[in-house]
């Protein structure tokens, strides 16, 4: 697969249209800012005091855990509405309303919190072994989700143990490739520390969209 055509077309799609994925990533945008002032403000804590209370540890796991799911499902509607844009099924209107499109189906809403945790779970459990092991069934589930919600829509709804298996199944002989491709955003992700983050609002989107179109390739969609 040609990464600078991908790379290519993901530019030219957030170029075209940035207004609209910046504001379908809003949500998202916020979360990611929560999340990171309630961990910073948990880290003055403890510098504060030096030690936690057992009860400030309770709340730091379950507030960061929250913060994390909430923020997954952003991220995830945010992508499952660039499968809809490079599939033409949607308008390039409405940016902020549509990031919350992913809650209009209870199936797709839970099921893909349920393929999000599975995946976490089995890829603890390889880490048990050696780091390699998890890092090589991380890409292989890697589109789980966005087959477990193209299922759904289609009308053909599979399980969330299925969906990793096909995504399993996708992925082979792809690994090194996927890996190669998520390593080649380092540069932009530096640029986005030096910004203190100002440089997210293009390099998300722009990493998003590569990496849905990644996907379609893989079917044979694009």
């Amino acid at each position: 697969m040609d990464r600078s055509q991908l790379k290519m077309e993901a530019n030219q799609m957030l170029s075209q249209h940035f207004g609209f994925f910046f504001t379908l990533f809003i949500p998202y945008f916020i979360m990611e800012i929560l999340t990171n002032m309630s961990n910073r403000g948990n880290e003055s804590f403890s510098l504060i005091n030096g030690t936690l209370p057992p009860s400030y540890d309770g709340n730091l796991f379950l507030s960061t855990t929250i913060f994390g799911i909430v923020t997954m499902i952003f991220s995830y509607s945010a992508t499952f509405n660039e499968l809809d844009a490079w599939r033409n099924q949607s308008d390039f209107e409405n940016g902020f309303s549509k990031s919350f499109n992913i809650m209009s189906s209870q199936k797709v809403f839970w099921g893909t919190i349920g393929v999000f945790i599975m995946s976490f779970i089995f890829i603890t459990l390889w880490s048990f072994l050696l780091v390699f092991p998890a890092f090589i069934k991380a890409c292989s589930y890697s589109q789980a989700v966005y087959i477990y919600r193209d299922a759904a829509k289609n009308g053909h709804p599979i399980g969330i143990l299925e969906a990793i298996t096909k995504s399993r199944q996708l992925m082979d002989g792809h690994k090194a490739e996927y890996f190669v491709l998520q390593l080649s955003f380092i540069g932009w992700w530096i640029v986005v520390g030096i910004t203190f983050g100002i440089a997210a609002i293009y390099v998300t989107p722009y990493t998003s969209l590569t990496m849905t179109r990644y996907y379609l390739n893989l079917n044979n969609e694009a």
